[in-house]
């Protein structure tokens, strides 16, 4: 599931081309991978607005299935262990590598 996907530790994270700190609620462009063995996508990229790619083409190359996604930063907390990071919110797919047809559910899972 992409929603809630775990961006960073903490509040806050940063572009990763720029290093321009990013809030709860700042818009973000995402690329994901996810390995053939894996049932999990993984965060590869975080970008801003102003860096953000719009196509897969000319990006670093990742194991596996990449994923392009715009969402907005939001804050998961865990009250138990007093911990806060941020996490993917309304995630919108851009593009994926995936050669194979995609189900995309209404909450934006992915699914093989």
């Amino acid at each position: 599931m992409l929603c809630g996907l775990r961006i960073d530790t903490g509040t806050t994270t940063v572009c990763t081309d720029c290093d321009r700190e990013l809030t709860e609620c700042d818009p973000v462009t995402v690329r994901l991978h996810q390995n053939r063995q894996d049932a999990q996508w993984h965060l590869a990229a975080c970008y801003c607005l102003s860096c953000a790619p719009t196509s897969l083409e000319g990006l670093p190359p990742t194991l596996g299935t990449q994923l392009l996604c715009e969402g907005r930063i939001g804050i998961t907390q865990d009250c138990r262990p007093q911990q806060t990071w941020a996490v993917l919110v309304s995630p919108t797919i851009i593009e994926t590598s995936r050669r194979t047809h995609v189900t995309y559910h209404a909450t934006q899972e992915v699914l093989e």
